[in-house]
């Protein structure tokens, strides 16, 4: 499986520019498979442990296996992991779901689930992502959604992080011990609030396309790290049930063949030559710059040249606070002193080029 680590593509690190490439949603199923789990879950630590290690071995490579912190008294609990969990429903931990069905303590039971899905359920729709940029404690992806059936409902995205081998102490184990593909967080989406895409009607063959964004622990593994994109669909008997649609955890890019720099002198800063918007000398020409940062009262956006742009800022919740559009200038103002004090995503749109930057306000 490749990691983040090895397909940060379609990125140049330092300015933060990205180009979207052509590429097509695998029509192809992929399973779910979660463990509910807590560090002090002495079962969770001795025969749950050994039952999540089997399935990472047996369904590891061609599905989603990851493992939900999900009581909040847990270390490695996050509030993603817990929503999740209470969609899927469990008495106690350890508690083993397939496609977010709850098969309890039945660990085994998860793989005829996911089999079955995977070789002979039809491929409704899928759910599948680039990555279009990382930086220190920032990733944001885009997800394409293709329906390959014609559909009726409600469709819902639940996009996560997901990290092996974290070190952490387990009852039932022996001082710090590396955890399984623990999941680390949802990301939430970019432009507005929500993770529902549809509600209605498509056709075979529609495409809906939406980013999100995450901010991450910079102490955590980008190489032990994957994104896995989850596609639900309310139950029409039972809006507040939702049913596994499908899943992948797999960027869709080609091969990375070059590499650009360092990032802390550690992760490898790499691009993809086909996926360039421009030469490199041009990327080196166009830039940008936002200061201070962090800002109190009026915010400073730079270009390296003179461009006709769009400046949006959104807040962690992905509600749109500010957007402007700006003609043939190389800068702007923006006074930010009645913005609530936070963490806001800054996007910039000039031509075909699109630039990302965290801003705090405080």
């Amino acid at each position: 499986m490749k990691t983040i680590f090895t397909l940060l593509f379609s990125l140049v690190f330092a300015s933060g520019v990205f180009s979207q490439t052509e590429w097509e949603v695998p029509q192809e199923n992929t399973g779910l498979i979660t463990k509910i789990t807590a560090t002090w879950c002495g079962p969770c630590g001795g025969w749950g442990w050994e039952a999540m290690e089997g399935l990472m071995a047996s369904h590891g490579d061609n599905n989603i296996v990851t493992s939900l912190y999900a009581p909040s008294s847990s270390e490695l609990y996050n509030t993603g992991a817990e929503e999740l969990a209470a969609e899927i429903g469990f008495g106690g931990t350890p508690n083993f779901s397939g496609n977010g069905l709850d098969q309890g303590t039945a660990a085994a039971s998860v793989t005829t689930i996911v089999d079955t899905f995977n070789t002979e359920a039809p491929v409704i729709a899928n759910a599948a992502f680039e990555i279009q940029n990382v930086d220190n404690d920032t990733l944001i992806i885009s997800i394409k959604t293709k329906f390959f059936e014609n559909v009726d409902g409600t469709f819902i995205l639940k996009p996560f992080l997901v990290e092996n081998h974290v070190e952490e102490e387990q009852t039932g184990q022996t001082g710090d011990v590396p955890h399984h593909n623990v999941h680390r967080g949802a990301f939430t989406p970019l432009t507005d609030s929500t993770n529902i895409i549809l509600s209605g009607s498509a056709a075979q063959g529609d495409i809906i396309t939406k980013r999100y964004m995450m901010v991450y622990d910079p102490s955590w593994k980008l190489s032990e790290m994957f994104i896995a994109t989850t596609l639900w669909m309310e139950n029409p008997l039972d809006p507040a049930d939702l049913l596994y649609v499908n899943g992948s955890k797999e960027p869709q890019a080609g091969e990375l063949a070059f590499s650009m720099g360092t990032l802390d002198g550690d992760l490898p800063v790499v691009i993809d030559p086909g996926l360039w918007p421009v030469g490199v000398e041009e990327i080196a020409e166009m830039n940008f710059s936002v200061f201070p940062n962090p800002v109190s009262e009026m915010l400073n956006v730079k270009l390296t040249l003179d461009a006709d742009f769009t400046v949006t800022l959104t807040d962690i919740l992905g509600k749109q606070i500010f957007t402007e559009s700006y003609t043939s200038t190389s800068s702007t103002t923006i006074n930010v002193a009645d913005f609530p004090e936070g963490i806001y995503m800054l996007q910039l749109n000039a031509g075909n080029e699109v630039f990302y930057d965290r801003v705090i306000v405080k």
